[in-house]
């Protein structure tokens, strides 16, 4: 029998992860906070769960974590408006799994972890550094479960997403954009899946890996591209230079033995 596996998260990524995983034979959980999403995790063989953090979890969190493998897509908002939202939701959640038969965590987190040195940077290199998009560090978020020595965490540090029905240029048409020539770290929604299955597959817990394509394009020619196939203006490019990272993924290609299904970037953006 297979590991019981619980997505929380069935969005741009925990969905298509479930589907697959349904189909390489694993029993799955998935959960989401929109009740209307219910029927199409059902539909995609799942079983289903309505849950919110707010901060507290809100469900039936106690038999969603009735599970092997824990599968954490949450990404960070500021929620009620108070100070460190998302870090509390996941204390939150952290007080929840230890309550529960939870032992093995995949946990995406974000290469925003890294400084912005325009250099290289691999795993070694994650500072406290706050996200853009909420009031809390990565590092922090990462820790709760690393640092709990009663759980087996593997962190993903997934770069800027595509694939799917997800464009970048979306957020950039018509507006100035600088680092025009700057490269930039992207990964395609199939290989996060493809990884995730490999690390389910190899039992690769306890780990820190950085998911990134191999390629590292311009913002140029990624977001011109991006906005093309969505027939929309492309952003306004300023030529000067803007603080980058390149992040390095030797560790997990090596780890996995894993070859990136779009080592461009520039080939998943599709048209």
């Amino acid at each position: 029998m297979k590991e019981t596996i619980s997505i929380l998260g069935c969005g741009w990524l925990g969905m298509p992860l479930g589907e697959r995983l349904v189909n390489d034979g694993y029993p799955v959980k998935g959960s989401t906070t929109r009740a209307e999403k219910i029927s199409n995790i059902k539909a995609a063989g799942m079983a289903a769960y309505n849950i919110s953090l707010s901060p507290d979890p809100e469900g039936d969190i106690a038999d969603f974590l009735d599970t092997d493998i824990l599968f954490i897509n949450i990404p960070p908002g500021k929620g009620d408006g108070q100070p460190h939202f998302y870090l509390r939701q996941m204390q939150a959640l952290a007080k929840q799994i230890d309550e529960s038969r939870v032992k093995k965590i995949i946990l995406i987190s974000a290469t925003s972890v890294y400084p912005q040195n325009n250099d290289e940077v691999t795993e070694n290199d994650a500072i406290r550094i706050e996200s853009p998009f909420s009031d809390t560090a990565w590092l922090d978020i990462e820790e709760l479960f690393t640092l709990n020595e009663e759980l087996k965490t593997t962190v993903l540090r997934f770069s800027g997403l595509i694939g799917g029905d997800y464009q970048p240029g979306r957020y950039f048409s018509g507006r100035e954009l600088g680092g025009a020539d700057d490269p930039v770290n992207m990964i395609h929604q199939e290989d996060c899946i493809l990884i995730v299955e490999e690390i389910i597959a190899k039992n690769l817990f306890g780990e820190v890996f950085n998911a990134s394509a191999d390629e590292h394009p311009t913002r140029r020619e990624l977001y011109t591209r991006s906005c093309e196939v969505l027939g929309i203006a492309a952003p306004i490019f300023i030529d000067k230079p803007m603080p980058y990272r390149i992040v390095n993924c030797d560790k997990l290609k090596k780890a996995l033995n894993y070859q990136f299904t779009y080592p461009d970037p520039m080939q998943g953006l599709s048209g």
